[in-house]
């Protein structure tokens, strides 16, 4: 057992010797994995609420490490659940999160919208509630992934309403399976859209985030995509998978972590998108 003397010396010498710092990051990232709780009764007893910021990031990066492996058992799994990727992934922003504490505020906002939903909807009443729910009565908002990771995390989404417009369209998505919708989003030329259908309509719905969840036409998702470049085909309306999408979010959170320097996360990352190939 690692004595806590040997801890608090560490600790110490990290303030004294900043040229060392970098190896003994290393040892005491050993000691947390070894000795968690030893650590942790040291760290109160020395610092009480105030942590260094390098303990924190190094306990945060642990944390990140540890999930890994569930990275790799989501990729593993066929068809896994989008609304469990997206807890994932909020987890990685913040590693002190549980999957139950994240999915736990996914259920508060299901309740709040399943307030306005009738059972006997049909599928252009449930999205328009939906897009109503979001866009005009709530407080959300698509913002620029510059604005940083809370962006892309389904909790900070929830509380504050600031969302990358993928984030918004991947909670959206995990909503409308809650009403017995199956809803699918897919790249129409560069811009993600949404297509909702239940086992009642022949027509689609077809939604787009950036004008406020607006329905729009095929005819227009062929405008866009010809706008940008792009021939339109059938293919464009081709549904993301539940990994392609989780694989998107792996991919924005490499840009904002290399936005913003964070090169212990970025390695972490790179991993788990080596899962996703």
């Amino acid at each position: 057992m690692i004595s806590r003397s040997k801890i608090k010396a560490l600790i110490d010498l990290m303030d004294k010797e900043p040229e060392l710092k970098p190896k003994l990051q290393a040892m005491l990232a050993r000691f947390i994995r070894e000795e968690p709780l030893q650590f942790k009764n040291v760290i109160e007893e020395s610092f009480g609420a105030d942590v260094p910021g390098y303990i924190r990031d190094i306990v945060r990066n642990i944390k990140r490490e540890e999930l890994l492996a569930h990275f790799k058992a989501y990729f593993a799994v066929k068809n896994p659940s989008l609304l469990k990727g997206f807890a994932l992934i909020a987890r990685f922003i913040n590693p002190h999160l549980s999957q139950k504490a994240v999915l736990d505020k996914f259920g508060l906002l299901h309740k709040s919208l399943a307030a306005h939903m009738d059972a006997g909807f049909d599928i252009f009443h449930k999205a328009e509630v939906m897009s109503r729910f979001f866009f005009i009565g709530g407080h959300y908002r698509l913002e620029s992934l510059s604005a940083g990771a809370r962006t892309l995390s389904l909790p900070d989404i929830i509380d504050c309403g600031g969302a990358s417009s993928f984030a918004m369209a991947a909670l959206y998505c995990c909503c409308a399976e809650c009403f017995d919708l199956k809803a699918d989003m897919f790249d129409a030329g560069g811009k993600v859209m949404i297509r909702l259908r239940d086992k009642y309509s022949y027509e689609p719905v077809y939604v787009d985030v950036f004008a406020g969840g607006r329905f729009v036409g095929e005819d227009e998702c062929s405008i866009y995509a010809s706008a940008r470049g792009f021939a339109w085909s059938g293919a464009f309306i081709s549904p993301m998978s539940s990994k392609q999408v989780i694989k998107r979010f792996l991919a924005n959170l490499v840009y904002v972590c290399y936005k913003s320097g964070d090169e212990a996360a970025l390695s972490v990352l790179r991993k788990c998108l080596n899962f996703a190939a």
